[in-house]
């Protein structure tokens, strides 16, 4: 068995240190030099496409983290499952800022959103393992976590899709993930209605 706090504190480290990277993307070209404020707002402007991937993965990032810390209420001891799905997570987690930049310079290009898709997804998955991983009485206190897990993989599955019509904008699907505690209350009500 582990300590809790020890694999939370390389947690929470390594989620601030990926969310943190994420920003050194978005900079303005070397050597430009705006002489008007409208030549600085072009400028500006023109970072949109790496600014919204900046946002996207931030949020998702922030999503993610908060799950994860919802799932482990307790600081006692985990097991070694735990932690080696643990490790597999933070793995990806610390893949985001580079999948961030190559969605950021090629978002119109379909492999592109797929490596993003790929790393988000692949997260997804290693959270509902990890959350199997807990201790029954917590994984009961908790709930499984499925509706999230199929609704972050039907996003993926969206953004992946709409990559084909080589869109910058395909990865724009994750945003599907905003209905997830509107599915689960709905899943919820009709679990209590059949049990």
């Amino acid at each position: 068995m582990f300590p809790r706090h020890r694999f939370d504190a390389l947690t929470d480290g390594l989620f601030g240190v990926a969310m943190t990277l994420l920003v050194l993307e978005v900079r303005l070209p070397d050597g430009v030099e705006p002489h008007t404020g409208g030549e600085l707002m072009r400028l500006l402007a023109g970072l949109s496409p790496k600014f919204w991937p900046y946002v996207l993965s931030f949020a998702v990032l922030g999503v993610r983290w908060r799950e994860l810390v919802r799932a482990r209420p307790g600081h006692g001891e985990v097991s070694l499952r735990y932690i080696n799905w643990g490790l597999s997570y933070l793995l990806l987690v610390t893949l985001v800022p580079f999948t961030t930049m190559v969605l950021g310079r090629f978002a119109s290009l379909p492999p592109a959103i797929w490596l993003y898709s790929a790393n988000l997804a692949g997260m997804a998955i290693c959270a509902w393992r990890l959350s199997a991983a807990l201790p029954a009485a917590e994984r009961d206190q908790r709930g499984d976590g499925v509706v999230g897990l199929v609704v972050f993989l039907v996003s993926a599955a969206l953004a992946v899709a709409f990559s084909f019509r080589g869109t910058p904008w395909a990865c724009l699907a994750f945003l599907v993930n905003g209905l997830t505690p509107l599915v689960e209350r709905i899943v919820a009500g009709r679990r209590a209605r059949l049990a």
